[in-house]
């Protein structure tokens, strides 16, 4: 301990401070940090956390540089109950940022995967139609595209209604077999 410590006040420590001693404020700032950590970790419970604050809430003292205080103790505990509170709110802000980011990810990925595996179904359909044999592919075409009835197909075609509807069951047979198995596939990597 040195003559600073152990016989100064805090009143005559600002005095020495004023005039530039500035080993008058190492004391002033060794004789408080403690307590301001105390302080800080029963709001925080995080050591690191409360020396944080009780440094810079000493710093924020020696920036401002209150000369003339009654309570020194009292002028500290405030600083860092405002530096305590900032740092609450900025804890408060990541964390909303962070939960609002956390929600919005998932969403964002999950939309991006159901247009691709929707594209992708949509490719593998195209393909399963275009491996449909050509009057059955023909038949289907027309139905689904061009919206035409089974008697308007038949005209168009020259085959009966009977041959169109058969075409039909067998194009979506075939497509609903492949589409069941590229369900299977995807569903199990």
């Amino acid at each position: 301990m040195n003559y600073y410590e152990t016989h100064k006040d805090d009143q005559s420590l600002l005095s020495l401070w004023e005039s530039g001693d500035e080993a008058a404020f190492a004391s002033l700032y060794r004789r408080y940090f403690p307590q301001l950590v105390t302080t800080a970790y029963q709001k925080t419970k995080d050591r690191y956390t409360a020396e944080e604050l009780a440094q810079e809430s000493l710093l924020a003292f020696y920036y401002k540089k209150e000369y003339r205080l009654d309570n020194v103790a009292a002028y500290l505990q405030v600083i860092l109950r405002h530096k305590t509170y900032d740092y609450f709110r900025k804890v408060l802000v990541r964390e909303q940022h962070t939960s609002l980011a956390a929600q919005q990810q998932p969403a964002t990925v999950e939309d991006t995967t159901q247009q691709l595996y929707k594209s992708d179904l949509l490719k593998a359909l195209q393909n399963k139609v275009q491996a449909l044999p050509d009057q059955c592919r023909t038949v289907f075409l027309l139905s689904r595209n061009k919206h035409m009835s089974n008697h308007e197909i038949a005209d168009t075609l020259g085959i009966s209604v009977n041959t169109v509807e058969q075409h039909m069951r067998k194009a979506l047979k075939r497509l609903r077999e492949g589409i069941v198995i590229l369900l299977l596939i995807s569903l199990h990597p």
